[in-house]
């Protein structure tokens, strides 16, 4: 069972992340983008400063995913195997992922400048991290044989096959294709209030 919660699209960016990437951003750039409308400019020379700006980022996170799954493990066989030396678990498992950009990744064609207008192609977002809340993540069911002595590593290996599990079902859910509307937006916002007049960002899908 997969429930899939988005967060509130506002907060899709975590408050503290979103408020470091645009002081940082908006004071790296607006001494470069403001020579965007002056004349006798080096085009690729900005650019450069650009790429260079957006790569100290790092990472921009724009979307989070709450996934919760249920994840059973532990022996095969009958209902006489299972009676006396079975050994089952339920566990009831919470995760986050978040997904976003690698801006590191930026190179010289991914952005382009003509006239006052700045074209930013983002490289494909991808899932920046999958985490499994265990705090929240619990065992609902144990159940053993009567003659099991249990296995002691069996909630480990659950737990490793719920954060698989999660990362899968964010794979299949339409966490990408949010983060990269969402970055458009962002990136675009972000240069607009640097002093940029024409804007248009483009994420790879």
């Amino acid at each position: 069972m997969i429930k899939t919660r988005p967060l509130l699209y506002a907060a899709l960016v975590l408050p503290a992340v979103a408020l470091a990437f645009v002081l940082t951003a908006v004071l790296g750039y607006q001494s470069v983008l403001r020579q965007f409308s002056r004349p006798g400019l080096r085009v690729d020379a900005s650019r450069a400063e650009v790429i260079r700006q957006m790569r100290d980022l790092n990472r921009l996170e724009t979307a989070s995913y709450s996934i919760d799954k249920v994840v059973e493990a532990g022996t095969d066989g009958n209902a006489f195997q299972q009676f006396f030396f079975g050994d089952r678990i339920l566990l009831m498992a919470q995760g986050e992922v978040t997904a976003g950009f690698d801006l590191s990744r930026l190179d010289d064609k991914d952005i382009s400048v003509k006239g006052n207008t700045v074209v930013v192609r983002l490289p494909k977002p991808e899932l920046l991290n999958v985490r499994l809340d265990n705090g929240a993540t619990r065992v609902y069911d144990r159940r053993l044989g009567l003659l099991s002595r249990g296995d002691k590593d069996l909630e480990s290996r659950a737990r490793v096959a719920a954060e698989q599990s999660i990362r899968e079902a964010a794979a299949e859910a339409d966490l990408l294709e949010r983060a990269a509307a969402n970055g458009e937006k962002q990136v675009a916002a972000l240069l607009e209030s640097a002093g940029v007049l024409n804007v248009r960002v483009i994420a790879r899908l």
